[in-house]
């Protein structure tokens, strides 16, 4: 029973505008994500947003919209928020919503690595390159709900030896943080 939390709400300072609804091949970033793990089986699917729109879009694909009034805060609230609206289960898996490219293929290896101890976080890379998906353990919830500001899961993972790497395709781990990230996947 592994829970997903999608955390959708960022600024966009560095892009200067609402990147998750920006159009990639004919739907909003955040939608490829949507569609990405629609097919996985999911406790629950949770997605934490500042914009309606999202929330709104997360209400299509039957997930739990949960909206932050404190998105100024940082991605703390983000994770908070999430783990509030999960309940029990054996692990909390975190999206971020710019990545496109994210798979099935690679969510399951990620899900079935987990599956085989989990009392590890598991975080795919492609070679030294760390990214998201990241599963964390429902033994990991205190520590995740002490986080503060833009404190990220990083945080936790510095606190632990029982971590996990799984090997992805490298761009499964591109987001789009820049209007120059955005133009190169324009392009593929």
């Amino acid at each position: 029973m592994i829970n997903a939390i999608i955390m959708a709400s960022g600024l966009g300072t560095r892009m200067g505008e609402n990147k998750l609804l920006l159009d990639y091949k004919g739907i909003p970033i955040i939608e490829h994500v949507f569609k990405s793990i629609k097919n996985i089986n999911f406790n629950k699917v949770i997605v934490v947003s500042q914009y309606e729109e999202v929330l709104t879009l997360a209400k299509k694909y039957n997930y739990l919209p949960v909206k932050n009034e404190n998105a100024i805060t940082g991605q703390s609230e983000s994770i908070k928020l999430g783990i509030l609206n999960s309940g029990t289960c054996d692990g909390f898996m975190f999206f971020v919503a710019d990545q496109p490219f994210i798979n099935k293929l690679d969510i399951e290896k990620i899900i079935n690595n987990f599956k085989e101890d989990n009392d590890y976080i598991v975080i795919p890379k492609y070679k030294s390159k760390t990214g998201n998906p990241v599963i964390f353990p429902f033994s990991k919830k205190e520590q995740l709900l002490e986080l503060k500001g833009d404190e990220k899961g990083k945080k936790v993972v510095k606190n632990t030896t029982k971590i996990k790497y799984i090997e992805v395709c490298e761009k499964v781990l591109s987001d789009i943080d820049t209007k120059e990230d955005y133009e190169k996947i324009r392009g593929t």
